[in-house]
């Protein structure tokens, strides 16, 4: 599990925009995302923003109450095999 970044926002299209820690030494794209309890809450749609200071939009896969209360707090990236760890919300 790696260190995305910290929740800046939610955006009108349903999305995290996210202030990813540098360095970034890979293209993120379609990785599982999920919250320090392992709870899984979107996808990385995209990598937007300068090279030196880039932000990812994350596909939000939780009610959008639950994703509220994230704003402010760190996501993390997921390894495919860590993926047996992964906690998905029950309703979705």
């Amino acid at each position: 599990m790696r260190l995305l970044g910290e929740v800046v926002r939610l955006t009108r299209s349903r999305n995290f925009l996210v202030r990813m820690k540098p360095p970034v030494s890979e293209d993120p794209k379609d990785m599982r995302v999920v919250s320090e309890d392992l709870l899984l809450v979107g996808v990385v749609s995209d990598v937007i923003g300068p090279v030196h200071e880039p932000y990812a939009l994350v596909k939000i896969v939780i009610p959008l109450d639950k994703a509220a209360d994230l704003v402010g707090k760190r996501l993390y990236l997921v390894d495919r095999k860590e993926d047996r760890r992964i906690i998905t919300y029950p309703d979705s």
